[in-house]
This record gives C-alpha cells, sequence and structure tokens, in this order.
C-alpha cells in the first residue's frame, strides 16, 4: 500500500500543477490523456480492493479513500497565509474536475466507493474551507455545452425556478436573436463557454452559495433580463460582461 500512496500523492501533484488547464477547449482532449496515464493505477486499487475478503473491503476502501485528502491537508498547512485562499480554490477544482471524475470515469464500482469515501474524507478533515461535491466527467463535458446561459442556469436553479422560467427563456432568446447575429457577440459566447461552468463549480463549493445566487440574481440577472426586454442591447452585454468578469475575479482569482 506505501507504493500506491506514494503513486495517490504524485497523482494529485500532478493534477494540481494542471488544474489552471481546465477549459473547455482542453479539457477533453486533456482528461483522457490523464487517464490513460493513470488507467493502470486505478485498476489496481479496484483489483486490489477485489481481491479483498468481503469483510475486509471497506477498510481497504477507506485507506485508500484517506490518502490525497491527509496528503492535501498536510500540504495546504505548510502555504503562507496569504497563498492559501487562492490555493484553497484550485486544491478543490483539482479534485473536483480531475481526481473525482478519474475514480468514476469507467464505473467501476470499487473506484467509485472509493471516490464516494474520498469526496467524505476531504470535507470531514476540512482540507479547505470549500465544500467539495461529487463530480463527474460526463457532468462537467455537458456543463460545456450550456453557453451563455449556463450561470443563469445555475442562478434560478437555486432559487427552484424551472428550466423554462422567463429569466432564462428571455435570455435565451437575447443570445440567440442578437449575441450570435454578430462575429463580437458569437466570440462572447464563445468565451462564457468557456469560463462559466468553473464559475459555477467554484460558486457552488461554498457553504453560502444559495446567497450568493441571490446577490447574483439581484445585480446581475434581473437588470440583465429588463435591458433584454426593452431592447437595450449593447447595456445588456456590458452587464452581462461586468458579471462573468467579476465572478471569474471573486471565485476563480483569475
Amino acid at each position: 500500500m506505501e507504493e500506491k500512496s506514494r503513486k495517490l500523492e504524485q497523482l494529485f501533484e500532478e493534477l494540481y500543477n494542471r488544474v489552471r488547464e481546465f477549459k473547455k477547449k482542453t479539457y477533453d482532449q486533456l482528461f483522457l490523456q490523464l487517464y490513460h496515464t493513470y488507467q493502470d493505477l486505478l485498476q489496481e486499487l479496484s483489483a486490489d480492493i477485489d481481491k479483498m475478503e468481503e469483510a475486509d473491503r471497506m477498510a481497504g476502501i477507506e485507506e485508500i479513500a484517506a490518502v490525497i485528502p491527509a496528503y492535501a491537508k498536510q500540504k495546504i498547512g505548510t502555504l503562507p497565509k496569504r497563498s492559501r485562499e487562492v490555493a484553497e480554490v484550485d486544491f478543490n477544482m483539482t479534485m473536483a474536475v480531475f481526481v473525482i471524475p478519474l475514480l468514476t470515469y469507467e464505473k467501476d464500482p470499487y473506484c467509485g466507493k472509493i471516490a464516494d469515501r474520498m469526496v467524505e474524507l476531504w470535507n470531514e478533515a476540512k482540507v479547505t474551507t470549500l465544500v467539495l461535491k461529487k463530480s463527474s466527467y460526463d457532468a462537467i463535458t455537458d456543463g460545456f455545452k450550456q453557453r451563455l446561459c449556463y450561470i443563469t442556469t445555475a442562478v434560478c436553479g437555486s432559487s427552484g425556478k424551472a428550466d423554462d422560467c422567463y429569466e432564462l427563456e428571455t435570455l435565451r432568446a437575447y443570445r440567440d436573436e442578437y449575441l450570435m447575429k454578430s462575429e463580437s457577440g458569437r466570440e462572447l459566447v464563445e468565451e462564457y463557454y468557456e469560463v462559466a461552468p468553473m464559475i459555477v463549480m467554484a460558486i457552488d463549493m461554498h457553504k453560502d452559495a444559495s446567497s450568493i445566487y441571490r446577490q447574483i440574481y439581484q445585480d446581475y440577472l434581473m437588470p440583465c433580463v429588463h435591458l433584454a426586454e426593452t431592447g437595450e442591447n449593447e447595456a445588456c452585454k456590458k452587464r452581462y460582461t461586468d458579471m462573468v468578469y467579476h465572478l471569474q475575479h471573486r471565485y476563480l482569482h483569475s
């Protein structure tokens, strides 16, 4: 187990060093490259659990699942306080976009249980002040397909609004009937296409995510809707752009 623990720590290190590469254009290729790099290790972990007596398997899963949270907690504890806030985002993003999706990619039952317990241990140990949620490669890549309304969808969903609510329908129409009809508008949509899923993922890691979404609704979303309603298209574009830049700086530290 000592050798596999070392390999898991190395896996976290490599993925942490590459987390800033998490973008729509690069994620798919990068993830599959990393999966093939670590496929043997993941299969070995599953095989090790499978070889155990049934009564010992939960203890084996626990031991494997504890490695990365313990290593990450020790690592972040060595960082200067001024560097820790940025590192916390990167640590949680490393887990959410790489480590947990790698474990769940093949839908192997043992690796899935390791992923479940690893998320629990990460949060129990309070490796960061943020909350880690289980994630998957499919959910992340699907998120990249929702374009401009991705943040709006998250904001509305947080308050229980349906996918066809007035706010979403208004901004989808604005996107399709105004932004997508000019080159600069299409470029703007593509820019959001890159960053919006990361912003939402980072906000969702906060314990007060629902209040953050309420503030976004009041400060940005409803003003955008009103501007779109009255045909103030350029003002709407500026308001939405300001929102994305603000959220990117606040929650991604970039």
